[in-house]
């Protein structure tokens, strides 16, 4: 990394007997505390490339493909993406899944250069880059069509997986975070009914079926909480959905299934339906401050086409006739995005009124301030190819652009380009900094296409970018923290988290624009067991690591 000085920094403080727990199935009214921490800070590397105004498009070899006899529908759905420092050496590394094929890690080696590393494993749904057993060292998970989840472990230049421990059900969606506060993640796992059905038939049924399960860390394996017998579950997140300081689990279901909640109580976990209207075939869900008001609001995609010209319609009418149905009066379900904003005491879909309810067949959509200004922005990859649901279309295929929705102080969003307008058939996508530059890129593993990399050029705005580290707990990153800033007049926060979007694993460091601001005034972290520490007056342009000490 490019002219790097470390600064350490120790600041401390004292007890408050206030706040409540991060804790999920158990809510303790125990005090916490104000937690010291000390800070290490990097300035940002200088890229190799000069300035300019857009991303840069690099295709790596690796191709996600369906079938050597044309990709149908459900292996068309194609497969994940996970972003994490594997080796330790402070860069983010990515493996991209596949489905005919094998997976492939890209070891990185700083300024866009990448080491590829073939693996054995094929059929692969949702990926995740996660300490798994609280060592201190990340292992990659993998969710697969018909078999159990892999761990993978990164020795000696290989990865190596192996079973996961008393898992034996095969999944599809994943995420990880801390459901019962004992201070290990737990992962959430959902089932995609209809193709295990068709894969299997009655027999899926007879050995018990699929749903959305809890597997809590127990010693060396877990413990399996069944919430629900039924799912077609392609996202999970976990967003705070009464408001009360505690995570929730919200699932996203296909095929007009409709999505599933379930709120943390001190009885267990209680099945709510928070939303007026959902999507009907949700692909994707995010939760973020896209406002800077303190307050998440939670994102999920579609199918809607953008533009409804003649040509547009004529190709999606026919595939839209086999997967739709009539609306009930009482169904909340409709085929466009939701953008879900809490209001006088409940949950509005606001994506009309912001214009982001259409953005095509859409996949992962997430958010992040691509422009470091202070607001986050939308992205959204598109496409569709299924020879069996598209045959009638040249390729088998609808080939529509993806989608970038500029946040403008969070009043509106105006669509642009940036170079991220490609065309290539999307599934799993993150953003992530790459090269340690301050700026987000963007990754993508589309269905039937080369991997890609955009490599965020633009020099607008200063950023700054936080790591979290508990070393002495085994949420070594914290998963499910909180963190609040203040800089150049606007309030921002983050979550930690593992996974977002459409099977798209997340790294644990988090990136702020701060737009002219050159130093943060404040830093606020609300640790995953509801202790708070804070921090004043951070240069900006900095890799922060703020380590918990006790």
């Amino acid at each position: 990394m490019a002219h790097q000085k470390l600064i350490p920094a120790v600041i401390c403080a004292s007890l408050l007997l206030i706040a409540c727990s991060g804790a999920q199935t158990i809510i303790p009214s125990t005090p916490v505390a104000f937690i010291a921490t000390k800070i290490a800070q990097l300035p940002f590397a200088i890229p190799e490339t000069s300035c300019g105004t857009t991303f840069v498009r690099h295709e790596l070899p690796h191709t996600t493909t369906g079938d050597s006899a044309g990709t149908y529908v459900y292996a068309s759905n194609g497969s994940g993406l996970a972003v994490g420092d594997l080796n330790g050496d402070g860069f983010e590394d990515i493996i991209f899944g596949n489905i005919a094929g094998t997976a492939t890690l890209y070891l990185n080696n700083g300024q866009m250069h990448f080491t590829p590393i073939t693996t054995d494993v094929k059929d692969i749904r949702a990926l995740a880059i996660v300490d798994t057993d609280g060592d201190g060292k990340p292992e990659v998970v993998a969710t697969q069509r018909f078999r159990r989840p892999l761990i993978g472990d990164f020795k000696n230049g290989e990865l190596i997986f192996h079973e996961m421990p008393d898992v034996y059900s095969p999944f599809y969606s994943m995420n990880w975070h801390d459901l019962n506060g004992d201070g290990k993640l737990d992962v959430v796992f959902g089932t995609y009914d209809t193709e295990q059905l068709q894969h299997q038939g009655l027999i899926f049924n007879e050995r018990g079926g699929g749903g959305v399960f809890i597997y809590y860390r127990d010693g060396a394996g877990y413990r399996p909480e069944r919430l629900n017998s039924h799912a077609d579950a392609l996202a999970i997140a976990f967003p705070d959905i009464n408001h009360d300081g505690i995570s929730d689990i919200l699932i996203g279901n296909d095929f007009n299934r409709r999505d599933m909640a379930w709120l943390a109580s001190p009885t267990g976990w209680q099945s709510v339906e928070p939303f007026s209207q959902t999507t009907e075939n949700t692909m994707s869900l995010d939760v973020a401050d896209v406002f800077n008001s303190g307050t998440n609001t939670i994102f999920a995609t579609d199918m809607k086409p953008y533009n409804q010209d003649v040509k547009t319609m004529a190709d999606w009418l026919p595939a839209m006739k086999k997967l739709s149905r009539p609306l009930t009066a009482d169904d909340p379900q409709y085929p466009e995005n939701t953008f879900q904003v809490w209001q006088d005491g409940q949950w509005q879909d606001q994506a009309y009124n912001l214009q982001i309810d259409a953005s095509g067949w859409s996949w992962s959509g997430k958010f992040g301030d691509l422009d470091n200004d202070g607001w986050q922005d939308l992205y959204i990859v598109n496409g569709m190819v299924a020879k069996d649901l598209l045959g009638y279309l040249p390729k088998n295929q609808i080939d529509e652009p993806d989608m970038l929705f500029v946040n403008n102080a969070g009043k509106k969003f105006t669509r642009a380009d940036w170079g991220l307008s490609d065309s290539g058939s999307g599934r799993a996508m993150t953003m992530v900094d790459l090269n340690n530059d301050g700026r987000l890129d963007v990754v993508v593993n589309p269905m039937d296409g080369h991997a890609a990399i955009y490599e965020n050029q633009r020099c607008a705005g200063n950023s700054i970018e936080i790591r979290l580290i508990q070393p002495d707990k085994s949420n070594h990153t914290a998963i499910g923290a909180t963190v609040r800033l203040t800089a150049g007049g606007l309030h921002m926060m983050r979550d930690v988290r593992e996974a977002s979007g459409y099977l798209s694993g997340e790294s644990s460091t988090i990136h702020f624009g701060i737009g002219s601001a050159t130093s943060v005034n404040m830093v606020t972290i609300t640790w995953p067991d509801g202790s708070i520490s804070h921090i004043d007056n951070i240069p900006g342009n900095t890799l922060t690591t703020i380590t918990r000490t006790e």
